[in-house]
């Protein structure tokens, strides 16, 4: 689909952008002319990825930043503010199981609390960092986009990952109220929550009802179109796209 029209003159922050969702959303946004913000802790990957769309005939600004630090959400809108003179969309795309990103594959009542703690601050505190830092310039503007990432997980729950689920079922929440808080400023909030994606080569294995994982594009094509003016009459929800992985 051509969003060209819906994001021409508009200024993206994604994070989680250096790499898997975040990255590909960056390009896609830049191709549809968007001039993205990209954020992300892996500053070379950051750098290289944020150079090659530029490099491309893209707008693309590189921010290193921790999503668990406020002053670097701060950072990141203002540089969009500052650079591209708007803020448009936030695109909430970084996170992980604490578990398999902190190498500690053991039960919940075993988890050291640092890896409990990081399975918060990232997948849930990032966000709400986030969304707090970019939501003031919309409401000033009287428009914008944020769309969180959730997961099925947010459902099934994991009994190691066990702050993953916890954090994604949060932003189920977490929408309606940013939701509530931004309708009348002509702000509009969404969740998208994947089954498994082939961004990990052991996603392939896990069970579907279609039989497979999904395509990156297949997700980030929905999170365009729920970012763009063609799902104006959409807020508040979470939308889940898991090859009917939850009717299992």
């Amino acid at each position: 689909m051509d969003y060209h029209s819906c994001f021409s003159g508009k200024t993206a922050v994604i994070t989680g952008a250096a790499s898997g969702m975040g990255l590909l959303a960056s390009q896609e946004l830049a191709k549809a002319g968007a001039a993205v913000v990209m954020c992300d802790i892996s500053a070379d990957a950051l750098n290289a990825a944020a150079a090659a769309i530029v490099a491309a005939g893209g707008k693309a600004t590189a921010v290193t930043c921790d999503v668990r630090k406020f002053d670097d959400a701060v950072r990141a809108a203002d540089v969009a503010v500052a650079t591209y003179g708007s803020l448009d969309l936030l695109l909430c795309i970084a996170g992980g199981n604490e578990a398999r990103c902190c190498k500690s594959g053991k039960p919940f009542y075993e988890q050291p609390i640092e890896v409990i703690d990081w399975g918060l601050d990232v997948n849930l505190k990032g966000a709400v960092y986030f969304a707090r830092a970019c939501m003031p310039q919309m409401v000033k503007q009287g428009s914008g986009v944020i769309l969180f990432t959730g997961s099925v997980t947010g459902f099934e729950g994991d009994g190691c990952g066990s702050m993953y689920g916890t954090a994604k079922s949060g932003l189920f929440n977490f929408v309606k109220g940013v939701a509530k808080a931004g309708a009348k400023h002509g702000v509009r909030a969404v969740c998208v929550s994947p089954g498994p994606v082939l961004t990990r080569a052991a996603m392939a294995s896990m069970p579907t009802l279609l039989g497979r994982a999904a395509e990156p594009i297949e997700i980030v094509d929905f999170m365009l179109y729920l970012c763009s003016d063609k799902a104006a009459f959409i807020t508040g929800t979470n939308h889940v796209i898991d090859g009917g992985r939850l009717c299992l």
